[in-house]
């Protein structure tokens, strides 16, 4: 009992405190915590636009789900999406991070302005100007093609190129913030180290390897983790340029979601598939808490 007046007598002295974090935690709890909710209630029902008609099935979506073909295709999908795009993100990044470390402050400036502005510009801006590029007519791809004697390939409009072209341009924008992450982490890392390495007789490509990447491993989980996390919401590229065409073979699960709840008009399954989303997700993240050590910091 005393504890407890204990803890109660802190909590009024830091009550200025609780006030200032008193706005993220109601935004969180508004905008995130309670759509989560109801979006996990809303689950085991089945509703249309008219909520207020919703009918409880239980577990009827869930099990709706193991038996549909597009679902299926889509959580591959998801799954091809996450294994190309984030292996090839963190290696791209690291490989140019390691490349612009040596360089001078104005340098490596530039570089990170120059690969992080496509991330600033969006994946709906750089998808419309991919629309142009991938053109199968008049598009600047099959006009390097055709210089080569390479007959036009129909990018978006068939498979696997659809999946690939989306994979290309999901890659142009996302890896700028590994590469600004990549160049911090490379700073950090002690001069008096690679000088030691150096007096020893290690040349470059053996400090990257047995110095600066297991020195890196904390910044290369934490890439690791966002930007598994960002791929496994990807929808807007797939809307602007495919479509989930041809025949849902570039359909993601975020794209899935958005058919089925606002083309669909069918916001129970929908919030289903919302919810294996995120379970997947957490799954991911546990794995990711389980490896990331505190003896990494």
């Amino acid at each position: 009992m005393s504890s407890l007046n204990t803890l109660v007598k802190d909590m009024r002295k830091g009550w200025t405190g609780y006030l200032f974090i008193a706005p993220g935690y109601l935004a969180f709890i508004v905008f995130m915590l309670a759509p989560i909710l109801f979006a996990i209630s809303l689950s085991f029902y089945k509703a249309s636009f008219n909520l207020s008609a919703r009918k409880f099935v239980g577990f009827a979506q869930y099990l709706q789900l193991s038996h549909d073909p597009v679902f299926k295709q889509a959580l591959v999908n998801t799954i091809e999406y996450t294994l190309i795009i984030v292996p090839a993100t963190v290696l791209i990044s690291l490989l140019i991070a390691l490349l612009i470390d040596p360089m001078g402050t104005r340098i490596q400036a530039f570089f990170r302005g120059a690969f992080y502005l496509p991330g600033v510009a969006g994946g709906v801006v750089l998808s419309v100007v991919y629309l142009w590029i991938f053109n199968p007519t008049y598009g600047l791809f099959n006009y390097l093609l055709g210089l080569v004697g390479i007959k036009p390939v129909l990018w978006l409009a068939t498979s696997p190129a659809s999946f690939l072209a989306v994979c290309g341009v999901v890659l142009t924008f996302t890896i700028g913030q590994p590469i600004i992450l990549f160049l911090a982490g490379l700073a950090g890392i002690p001069q008096d180290i690679l000088d030691a390495s150096t007096v020893d007789g290690a040349n470059a490509w053996q400090k990257a390897i047995f110095i600066r990447l297991p020195l890196l491993r904390p910044v290369l989980l934490f890439v690791l983790a966002t930007q598994t996390i960002n791929v496994f919401q990807l929808w807007e590229v797939i809307y602007m340029l495919t479509g989930g065409g041809p025949y849902n073979t570039s359909t993601s699960l975020v794209f899935l979601i958005f058919q089925t709840a606002f083309l669909s008009s069918n916001y129970g399954k929908a919030s289903a598939i919302g919810v294996v989303l995120m379970a997947i997700i957490l799954v991911f993240t546990l794995v990711q808490l389980r490896l990331w050590k505190e003896n990494d910091f």
